[in-house]
């Protein structure tokens, strides 16, 4: 049995598309079993109507992954983050509403881990192309982080890596 120079190109070209098909599938979709959420909300009812001076107690935010997330996602204020950064950093929005956070990363390490800086809920990890719904239910300033999961720390980024939201009463 002779193997010919086009037998052996179709072997080696069929390797090549099998082994890439194989090595995307793993790119292709989240894993969510690596999504953790503490859905807290806080059923004290703050009055002020000024945020300036209001800081924002455990549990005044509600997160839920796109799973979870049983609200109206047609209210829900988009914020895009991606090259390890939070595109439109800084929404104002009234007690109630709904922040829609979108990893809009297309390489499957770059998983995002949500840190708020006044303790407001658990870190929630949120990987490429998923979804997190966080509702705020009470007014004040809220700063959230976006770090690395796996070093707890800043993306080695510049930008905006810190989202500052404004809630004020509805």
């Amino acid at each position: 049995m002779q193997i010919t120079k086009s037998k052996t190109l179709m072997i080696l070209v069929t390797l090549v598309v099998l082994i890439s098909v194989v090595g995307l599938a793993g790119c292709i979709g989240g894993d969510n079993s690596t999504n953790t959420t503490n859905n807290t909300t806080n059923a004290t009812n703050n009055t002020t109507n000024n945020t300036t001076n209001t800081t924002p107690s455990a549990g005044s935010v509600t997160v839920q992954t796109m799973e979870q997330f049983t609200g109206d996602k047609n209210t829900a204020i988009t914020v895009l983050a991606k090259n390890r950064q939070f595109m439109n950093a800084n929404p104002s929005i009234t007690t109630g509403q709904t922040l829609h956070i979108w990893n809009r990363e297309d390489v499957s390490p770059y998983k995002h881990l949500y840190h708020s800086e006044e303790g407001v809920f658990e870190d929630i990890q949120n990987n490429p192309r998923y979804e997190v719904y966080m509702t705020f239910n009470q007014p004040g300033v809220y700063h959230i982080d976006l770090y690395n999961p796996d070093t707890g720390a800043f993306y080695d980024t510049t930008g905006n890596r810190t989202m500052t939201v404004t809630v004020t009463n509805a």
